[in-house]
């Protein structure tokens, strides 16, 4: 009899595994669902979800920089009867750290993989630029730029700010430098104090002849010629220039030498080019070639560089089979007539058409184009920078 009874204990615990087995499968497939939805790329949000069993429910513990994600999937979890306690951290966590911003403090910031002076570089972002710390670890800030991406920040590079810090830097007079490279001078003594990049934005101060007084976001005063800068604000309100202004942008830079993970004057990625080109013009892109092959108006390889109009973005890569998609690896800029200039090795420019003398030779097939100009501006992956609540 004991036996027997031992038997049907273990058989209503191995049902009971099985049971809670299920039920944690099915609740995996409804976060996995919504992260397709909402995160699907952990380069431009996190929705890290773990699942454990506390008694007669489910603990969700993690982190994530989607809130509205977080909500989604505790609705469906209760609307499908799970019994959930909620350990799942939104970053950032305003609660234990009110400096929840920050503004680039040095000419061009790297990004990197992982926390260290040592990873791979993901990206950069520029002097001025404003970003969302998510959170600290190992002495490193892990931020999100403009564009959505994240990335790890050495602290030296970045000037903390609380919310209200950041509305004002917004609500104060601002300047762009233009020119591709140059100095900023200590307001007294003329000594440098920072390399400066097309693109670096300045808290203006005052006009002295025929210099201008600027701050850098931690307030070191610096000095620039007048005609280096323009005013930010009246800058970014303009209307997007014409396609051939954007042209002769990209055809300012050949010669810069090709940078894994480069968005400045000093040294660009593929993606990092066009992104640099139209950041000049007033356009946010998405930052890397297989995101932005996820935007503009579709021009499909098919159709050939015959297909491609002035300012298009045209893509290579791996071509779509029944197994996998399409997948973006370079990107260009185009420039009209066959031609467009790209990074590789350095800016240069090459042609798609086989019978010319810069003929692009790849090993790679062409994917087609996406058109960023006359497309759907300031949906996700393309946004004018007037528009974006940032800045």
């Amino acid at each position: 009899m004991k036996n027997y009874t031992l038997l049907i204990c273990l058989a209503l615990i191995a049902f009971s595994c099985k049971k809670y087995d299920q039920r944690l499968q099915d609740a995996m497939q409804i976060y996995h669902r919504i992260k397709t939805e909402k995160a699907p790329d952990k380069r431009e949000a996190i929705f890290d979800v773990i699942f454990t069993k506390s008694e007669k429910h489910f603990v969700i513990k993690g982190e994530t920089s989607l809130p509205e994600a977080k909500a989604r999937l505790l609705a469906e979890l209760s609307k499908s009867g799970y019994l959930v306690t909620d350990s799942l951290i939104i970053l950032p966590d305003e609660k234990n750290d009110s400096l929840c911003w920050a503004l680039v403090n040095v000419s061009v910031c790297n990004l990197r993989t992982i926390p260290g002076h040592d990873a791979e570089m993901a990206s950069q972002a520029l002097l001025g630029t404003p970003v969302r710390v998510l959170k600290k670890q190992q002495g490193w800030y892990l931020v999100q730029t403009p564009d959505k991406y994240i990335g790890w920040v050495d602290p030296g590079a970045l000037f903390l700010l609380s919310r209200q810090g950041i509305e004002n830097w917004k609500s104060q007079p601002r300047a762009i430098y233009r020119p591709s490279f140059g100095l900023a001078f200590h307001s007294d003594s003329g000594k440098p104090v920072t390399d400066l990049v097309a693109g670096c934005i300045l808290r203006f101060e005052e006009n002295s002849g025929n210099m201008c007084l600027l701050s850098m976001p931690d307030g070191r005063l610096v000095k620039v010629l007048q005609t280096d800068i323009e005013d930010f604000e009246t800058w970014k309100q303009k209307d997007i220039p014409p396609i051939s202004q954007i042209s002769k942008t990209a055809e300012l830079f050949a010669g810069c030498p090709y940078l894994w993970g480069g968005t400045s004057t000093k040294g660009v990625d593929c993606s990092g080019f066009v992104k640099m080109v139209y950041f000049l013009n007033g356009v946010i892109l998405a930052r890397d070639a297989s995101l932005q092959f996820q935007h503009g108006e579709k021009i499909t390889g098919e159709q050939g560089w015959q297909g491609l109009q002035e300012g298009d973005l045209v893509f290579f890569g791996r071509e779509e089979t029944t197994e996998k998609p399409a997948k973006a690896t370079h990107v260009g800029y185009y420039l009209g007539d066959s031609e467009f200039i790209h990074a590789s090795g350095f800016v240069r420019i090459n042609s798609l058409d086989p019978e010319r003398e810069n003929y692009y030779d790849r090993d790679i097939a062409m994917l087609g184009g996406r058109r960023i100009i006359n497309s759907i501006i300031n949906t996700d992956g393309i946004i004018k920078i007037s528009d974006h609540p940032w800045y």
